[in-house]
């Protein structure tokens, strides 16, 4: 192949993110791809996407959709079903863009490692694909910077509303046991990371590690990396609390530095607001992300220095790009496919991200149970 080479492609699940993000950014980025293929287990939410975009083919399975000759599918299925989907598109011969977490266990990602070939798989933490954060990883090594602390905090109330005005469609048509059969995966993997049954709040906890703080591990190792410090990180503290709406982990670096990060599901507050800061120390640089369902809504970059006198204080905000992070990740799977350029949010970043999350969720939810 080469970088003009269109691809046939299919999105494989037409829920949340399928809609907001993929299926628009599939259409638009038509000099790429073809967008061959809803594929969705309700027909009513397939048929509607398929027409709004135009797409020749609305089908109920990936064999499916398969059988049409995709040469690459993009994967938005709830997360307990993802690992099934990765493999049976790579043994059909398909590259996969796979939404986070790209599995629910350590030995499922292992089984898609082994299985891989020489297909491209690429994971779904867009962050890595934000033109701000790549600004960030510019000033960092500007020195480079000597980190001293890294903190992520986000207040987040869910996507509704962020995605009110999009008009996306739902169905009530999904066969019971396909809906049974993703639920019963997503029980048994939080029972094999716990070791044991847990309760509705560690049920909770699993999936705000796995769903959404997955996101911010993945940029602190990628910030981290950049600056010389290789992943994984010793997980000094952990905690869940709120019912398992909040969780957090804290992380010793090397050079007896530190790092927090924190995800708070607060649902009463219509405000989305994830702070990524790097205390440094000649500088501190802090990112500020909307909520990612908000198209075209710029990352903000400030970078605070000491200047002058013993006073004086320079304050540079960048505003890098308008560009969407969700389409500059897809265009990154497509130049890893046709041009072999390296995949960013690889499989092994996403194994090493999720040993970490496993092991925050653990010790969470056991320092939970001691102190009640």
């Amino acid at each position: 192949m080469t970088g003009g080479t269109r691809l046939r492609t299919g999105l494989f699940g037409a829920g949340l993110v399928g809609q907001a993000a993929h299926a628009p950014t599939l259409w638009e980025e038509r000099d790429r791809f073809e967008f061959l293929v809803v594929v969705d287990p309700s027909a009513v939410v397939r048929d509607a996407v398929a027409a709004r975009y135009g797409v020749p083919n609305a089908v109920a399975t990936l064999r499916e959709a398969i059988d049409l000759g995709l040469d690459a599918i993009v994967i938005a299925v709830p997360d307990p079903a993802h690992r099934d989907a990765v493999l049976e598109a790579l043994q059909a011969g398909l590259h996969v863009f796979c939404e986070k977490p790209l599995a629910v266990s350590v030995a499922e990602v292992d089984e898609i490692l082994a299985a891989r070939g020489d297909r491209v798989v690429q994971v779904g933490t867009m962050k890595l694909h934000d033109p701000a954060v790549e600004r960030m990883v510019e000033r960092l090594l500007d020195g480079p910077a000597e980190l001293v602390h890294l903190t992520v905090e986000v207040n987040d109330p869910d996507q509704a509303p962020f995605v009110d005005h999009l008009g996306l469609v739902t169905g009530r048509d999904v066969p019971p046991e396909v809906i049974d059969a993703t639920r019963a995966r997503g029980a048994e993997a939080v029972r094999e990371a716990l070791g044991g049954s847990p309760d509705a709040a560690a049920s909770r906890a699993f999936e705000a590690y796995l769903g959404s703080l997955v996101h911010d591990v993945s940029l602190a190792h990628h910030l981290l990396g950049a600056l010389g410090m290789e992943p994984p990180f010793e997980v000094a503290a952990a905690a869940a609390y709120d019912g398992g709406r909040g969780v957090s982990l804290d992380w010793r670096l090397p050079g007896d530095r530190f790092a927090h990060l924190e995800h708070l599901n607060l649902a009463g507050v219509a405000d989305y607001r994830e702070r990524v800061t790097v205390y440094c120390r000649d500088r501190i640089l802090e990112l500020t992300f909307p909520s990612p369902y908000l198209r075209h809504v710029p990352t903000r970059l400030v970078e605070r220095r000491s200047v002058g006198t013993p006073a004086g204080l320079e304050t540079v905000e960048y505003r890098v790009s308008y560009e969407e992070a969700f389409r500059d990740e897809l265009r990154a799977l497509h130049a890893s496919i046709t041009t072999g350029a390296p995949v960013r949010s690889s499989v092994e970043a996403a194994r090493t991200d999720l040993v970490t999350l496993i092991d925050a969720f653990r010790m969470a939810v056991h320092a939970r149970v001691e102190a009640t």
